[in-house]
């Protein structure tokens, strides 16, 4: 049986899926890069997120971003496409 994505879940799992791409180590409150990551990790998270949420969020915005709420807070303002 297959889920259909859920925009707010996804945000709602975007933590956890932050801490999966990044190590448990990571600062919700620092950005992407500070954490350590790179493109092909942003690219990692993108896909997940969008998986999650049936959202697509170009990997530069997860590499630009603040940090994980700001990330969040794009999730919830991008339309619902399906």
């Amino acid at each position: 049986m297959s889920q259909t994505p859920d925009p707010e879940n996804g945000a709602d799992r975007l933590q956890a899926l932050w801490t999966k791409v990044l190590g448990a180590e990571s600062d919700l409150n620092l950005g992407f890069l500070e954490n350590g990551g790179d493109s092909f990790q942003a690219l990692t998270l993108s896909t997940m997120i969008h998986k999650e949420t049936g959202i697509e969020i170009d990997f530069l915005d997860i590499l630009e971003s603040k940090n994980v709420h700001a990330i969040s807070d794009l999730l919830r303002s991008m339309p619902d496409t399906h």
